[in-house]
């Protein structure tokens, strides 16, 4: 009976020991928080695109989230990997430009940014 108690008694000492060093439990974010709204202010910018066919598309399609500056801060790029970079916009990140547009604004950033 002694054997019984003494093992009753190690056993819920270590149940207790490793219940105190446990890891707290992670709490989900709650629906609210994930769906929330926020608002950010974001600085003025006058620059836009050098003009030139497919300037319209940048200055509405690509100003939507980026600057002017930041693309044409971008190495310099061939036709094709400058198509690679718009799909991938809209593919991989949902840019809402319209697959027709992609050749013309591919042809565009090759000429004011692009490698021959």
């Amino acid at each position: 009976m002694k054997t019984s108690k003494l093992l009753i008694l190690i056993l819920l000492t270590t149940a207790g020991i490793s219940a105190a060093f446990a890891e707290p439990a992670q709490k989900a974010p709650s629906a609210a928080a994930l769906n929330r709204t926020i608002s950010v202010t974001l600085p003025d910018s006058e620059q836009v695109f050098p003009p030139g066919a497919g300037a319209e598309i940048a200055n509405s399609q690509c100003m939507i989230c980026h600057s002017a500056g930041m693309v044409t801060r971008q190495p310099p790029l061939r036709f094709g990997e400058w198509t690679a970079e718009i799909n991938k916009m809209r593919t991989a990140y949902g840019a809402p430009m319209p697959a027709e547009q992609v050749e013309e604004l591919a042809k565009y950033l090759t000429a004011i940014k692009g490698k021959q």
